[in-house]
């Protein structure tokens, strides 16, 4: 009696594990939208995303860029996984779509600045986060 009652908790905490791990994303489509906020304003940015659209774009101080996630790809290795931006004397990495720190992202808003991106939520009661350069 006292292995079923020790292996009952064992098994719920299996089972929670095994099921978070399949349904990792909990939307099914995302939206990445990426908006050249460079301090100094007169800089324009370059972002490439391996696996999108295989192309660059070309962001002028001000303009944004949108692509969409349809959940086709690994929430691991997903197309926004490492993308880069580019702009005069710098050049920086970045993760668009992290299923542990965007879970929560239908959505997701980032403002690119020289020290780094900044996730923007549109509720009033969430602040703006920064996060640092992957490289």
């Amino acid at each position: 009696m006292a292995i079923f009652g020790k292996s009952v908790p064992f098994l719920w905490v299996l089972i929670l594990v095994l099921s978070s791990a399949n349904n990792s994303r909990v939307s099914a489509v995302v939206l990445i939208e990426v908006t050249n906020r460079l301090d100094n304003g007169s800089l324009d940015l370059t972002v490439t995303c391996p696996n999108i659209e295989n192309k660059s774009f070309l962001l002028h101080p001000g303009q944004y860029h949108q692509w969409i996630d349809n959940g086709d790809s690994s929430p691991s290795g997903g197309p926004f996984f490492k993308c880069s931006f580019q702009w005069k004397g710098a050049s920086h990495i970045f993760n668009m779509y992290n299923p542990a720190r965007d879970f929560d992202c239908e959505e997701c808003h980032w403002y690119i600045k020289e020290t780094g991106p900044c996730r923007v939520y549109d509720r009033p009661n969430k602040p703006t986060i920064c996060s640092n350069w992957d490289s």
